[in-house]
Formats: structure tokens, sequence, C-alpha cells
């Protein structure tokens, strides 16, 4: 699965429960685990993106799921320099996000141990790179992009 970083306000989580399920309108659905803080953010502000990162980037992109956002504030403990989203207006991506979705929140689906929510896509950008070396969550804390892989140890 393609790891991406949800960011809500300031506040970002990696997630890698998502998918595209409709193009008109284009909507993402996403699953955030109830205990999660950016599940209350998401509700509160009604807004998010979907980053996602150059491999290079995935030792602070997978520490950001070990930190609470009730807690500290990620972006500040990680050095991670954030910006202003193009169509959301309480919510901040990083700055060297290769690919950003920017979701508006659309309706709230039947919740199982993970909140269900789905994104109408506001605004989407990209660069070449976004394609070149991903970062993939094969499980547990196990990662891999093309042709190398990566064990997170907290």
């Amino acid at each position: 699965m393609r790891l991406a970083l949800l960011a809500a306000g300031e506040n970002f989580m990696p997630m890698a429960w998502w998918t595209p399920v409709s193009k008109e309108p284009f909507r993402f659905l996403l699953a955030v685990d109830r205990k999660n803080h950016t599940l209350s953010l998401l509700r509160e502000l009604g807004e998010a993106a979907l980053c996602f990162l150059p491999w290079e980037e995935r030792a602070w992109v997978v520490r950001a799921g070990y930190l609470s956002g009730k807690r500290v504030r990620k972006a500040e403990r990680l050095g991670v320099p954030l910006r202003p989203a193009r169509a959301l207006a309480q919510t901040l991506i990083p700055e060297k996000a290769v690919a950003v979705f920017e979701l508006q929140v659309a309706e709230w689906p039947t919740d199982g141990d993970h909140a269900l929510f789905l994104g109408n896509v506001v605004h989407a950008e990209g660069t070449p790179e976004a394609k070149g070396r991903p970062i993939l969550f094969l499980g547990f804390r196990d990662f891999a992009t093309l042709g190398e892989r990566w064990r997170f140890r907290p």
C-alpha cells in the first residue's frame, strides 16, 4: 500500500488505508482509527489533505505516527516546514510533498473500528518525482520502495 500523510489543520499522520472511489466527483475514501487525534480534527475542520512524500523523507513520515498531535506540535518536533494548502482554509501541508490531494469532507459512511470518511478533491497538484520512489507500507514497521526495504525502529 502506498503510504500517504494525512494533514488536518497543523497536524498530520501517516496512513495507508485510503483509496480513490469516484472520478466524478473525484473522491477518496479514507479510514482513520477512532483513537487518533486527526479524526477529531477532520470532524471539527471538515477538511484535510492527502500528501505523498518521497522515499527520502520516510523516517519523519513514519515517526509522525508515533507522536500524538494532542501532546506535541509534530511539525516543530520533527523539523518539518509547512505551507498553506491552496484550496483549504485551515490545513497546512509539508513543503516537501511531491503530490497533494486537498479534500473537503463529503460524508461519513458507517463506522467500524476505524471511522470512514469520503473526501471530495477540491485541489490536486504533483511533481514528476511523485511516481519515482514512493513510500510503500508492507505492514507493521516494514516499508519499501523500488529496489529497497526499510524497517522503522522507534
